[in-house]
């Protein structure tokens, strides 16, 4: 029942304007006739319900509707986010992660917001136009073949036309914008090096050459836009005028009381009020037309991802690869199909030339990237588990450090971690001197892409995460490379002490793991 307050209020604040401006015009017009004051007295009231009403109504709209619509946001984000966190390795794995992010929050918003500047309008407008009409019959029945078709025109015709035509245009708009951000992205990424090398215009001539594909796409919306405010302006002037002349008409065949032609022509400039304030958000419907598409889209995908999988429930024994090849997109075979059994507390070393496809290996281990062959996880296969971020984790290449504190930083791997776990990993990667330096301790904002720390450092604090994580087996994409010899000695017997399933990639040392992997090219 809350869900219909904001469309009974909305339109009870039209209709309450309607009759705000009916019973005025009434008043007015049988004012000049010198009625009884009883008779002016009974219209000043309405006057007085009529303007209060519509206040209290559309206040009490605003409250309403923009409850019930934030509240679906947050039951719909949280929805979004449950199914994402519950497969967010496969989800990364299978969508563009700026895609997926833009779809969360940018998407979620607009689609939302369709509920409240489009939906909800669109219904207290049709209620009201409908009174409208009624009221117009109740003056004179033969002002329904007026506003009656003049109503549909405006109420279903031209809105379905403007959303088609502007969700199309929109569409294109939406793709421009993306290829553009991914232009700015690229050109700014590189931008040091582009000046250094001279191709820095080369870069931003490609920008220009979107923002002008935007420009006239843009150009094109308005004009959608302006045709229609035409039509639409048009259409009221044709009410306007067609009940005045219908008026004149009746007037001249018979004494039609002043009243009531008073109350004609005062009918179409209010009845129409709630499509006036509805237009301009329809107008800009279509990236909200195409949010609501998206949105419904990724839930489709999200839950094609869960159909066939399996969830772990019983810790790992043993970990068996038969004839794997990873791939990156639709590009050739680069890499020999590997095989390896790893046991529980095992460390597997995965060696071989650059370009082998060790990381590569260790990305399809993770489950972010696809694989032939099979890989085995006590005999459930790995692409088909759903919680597989739960036993398997792990630090790569490029691990990200973000612009938050050093403890935050590392709780990513386990939230409900205490300091005394998080000085006990960082002590095994000899960066609990760090700390001691540091300004704030733990609570020291460490920048963003780790800005304040060494190289070294940051490779450290990407290793200490993942020795967080409570995951059974790790996955360690060249830890301890590019380190001082002996501090890397250090770290490697301090991580095989911890008697944990391991799996290293690396060029040099971890010479005590128990199996090594040699990829061949």
């Amino acid at each position: 029942m809350k869900k219909l307050y904001p469309y009974i209020l909305g339109s009870s604040a039209y209709i309450s304007g309607m009759g705000l401006t009916i019973t005025s015009a009434w008043l007015i017009t049988m004012a000049s006739s010198q009625p009884p004051l009883l008779t002016l007295s009974v219209s000043i009231v309405m006057v007085r319900f009529f303007g209060i009403a519509r206040s209290v109504a559309r206040y009490f709209e605003r409250l309403s509707s923009h409850k019930v619509v934030f509240d679906r946001l947050t039951q719909l984000r949280v929805q979004l986010f449950e199914k994402i966190t519950s497969r967010s390795v496969s989800l990364v794995r299978d969508f563009n992660s700026g895609e997926l992010v833009k779809r969360v929050v940018d998407d979620v918003e607009r689609a939302q917001e369709y509920q409240l500047r489009i939906t909800l309008p669109h219904v207290a407008a049709t209620i009201s136009v409908s009174a409208g009409v009624l009221v117009g019959y109740w003056i004179r029945p033969e002002s329904f073949w007026i506003t009656f078709p003049t109503s549909v025109l405006l109420l279903i015709i031209v809105p379905i036309l403007v959303k088609n035509g502007a969700e199309i245009v929109a569409r294109e708009i939406e793709h421009s914008e993306s290829e553009y951000s991914a232009c700015i992205e690229q050109a700014a990424h590189g931008i040091a090096e582009a000046q250094l090398y001279g191709y820095l215009n080369e870069r931003l001539a490609k920008t220009s050459v979107i923002e002008d594909a935007i420009w006239k796409k843009e150009n094109s919306l308005l004009r959608h836009i302006r045709r229609y405010q035409f039509f639409f302006v048009l259409a009221m002037g044709f009410t306007v005028v067609s009940l005045a002349l219908m008026a004149s008409h009746l007037n001249s065949q018979k004494d039609l009381p002043a009243v009531q032609i008073t109350m004609l022509i005062f009918l179409p400039l209010v009845m129409f009020e709630g499509i006036t304030a509805w237009y301009p958000n329809l107008y800009s419907a279509g990236k909200m037309l195409l949010a609501r598409s998206e949105i419904k889209t990724l839930q489709e995908e999200i839950q094609e991802l869960s159909i066939g999988k399996v969830s772990l429930d019983s810790s790992i024994v043993e970990i068996s690869a038969t004839n794997v090849q990873v791939k990156w997109d639709d590009n050739q075979h680069f890499m020999t199909p590997v095989s390896f059994t790893l046991k529980s507390g095992e460390c597997l070393v995965i060696r071989g030339r650059s370009g082998s496809g060790k990381s590569t290996l260790s990305m399809a281990l993770l489950g972010l990237l696809p694989y032939e062959g099979s890989v085995l996880i006590n005999d459930v296969e790995l692409r088909d588990i759903d919680n597989l971020w739960m036993y398997i984790t792990g630090s790569i290449q490029s691990g990200h450090v973000f612009n938050t504190s050093l403890r935050e930083n590392l709780k990513i791997a386990s939230p409900m971690a205490l300091d005394e776990e998080l000085l006990k990993v960082l002590g095994i990667v000899e960066l609990d001197s760090l700390v001691d330096h540091l300004p704030d301790g733990l609570s020291t904002i460490i920048g963003d892409l780790g800005r304040g720390l060494s190289g070294g450092e940051v490779k450290r604090l990407n290793l200490a995460r993942a020795l967080l994580s409570p995951a059974q087996v790790l996955i360690l994409d060249e830890p301890t490379e590019h380190l001082d010899s002996d501090l890397a000695v250090r770290i490697e017997d301090r991580v095989l002490a911890l008697g944990r399933t391991l799996i290293v990639v690396t060029h040099s040392g971890w010479n005590r793991a128990t199996n090594t992997l040699q990829l061949l090219r």
